[in-house]
């Protein structure tokens, strides 16, 4: 009983705080997948695989991922200018943690490349991501979000 207590205890202060990592990497998400005006099926497929083998999310809902996935996107869309300076604040308050903001990258990535196509729109995108976080710009993305490929 004890234990149990003590692995909620800790699974709790773990999404507490990694949040910032959960909005920033949701916020990233909807970056790219809006980044062309629309959200294709193969963007949400690759969103679903970035919750399901990302160890620093597999800690939260999947369901209230995409739900914080889904208000950025939608703010996005619905006004670009105040939806996207949204997403850059929540993705810059990962900033100071060099593996999260690496991380956050890593997922924008991932959701770029889930239609087949890493547009020009994308790339500069990642650039401006990579900026805000004080990252070098990959030259060519790859690899999944977790390391893997």
């Amino acid at each position: 009983m004890f234990e149990t207590a003590r692995e909620t205890l800790l699974k709790g202060l773990a999404r507490f705080r990694n949040r910032q990592f959960l909005d920033a990497a949701m916020a990233a998400a909807a970056l790219m997948a809006t980044a062309d005006g629309e959200v294709t099926f193969s963007e949400r497929a690759a969103l679903d695989d970035v919750l399901e083998t990302v160890t620093n999310l597999q800690i939260y809902d999947p369901h209230v991922a995409v739900d914080i996935y889904r208000d950025f996107a939608d703010a996005i869309l619905r006004d670009r200018e105040a939806g996207r300076a949204e997403a850059f604040r929540a993705i810059g308050r990962v900033e100071d943690n060099p593996d999260a903001a690496e991380l956050v990258i890593r997922v924008a990535i991932a959701i770029s490349r889930a239609d087949g196509d890493y547009s020009p729109l994308e790339t500069k995108l990642v650039g401006e991501l990579c900026r805000l976080l004080d990252l070098p710009i990959p030259a060519v993305p790859s690899g999944r979000p977790d390391g893997g490929d």
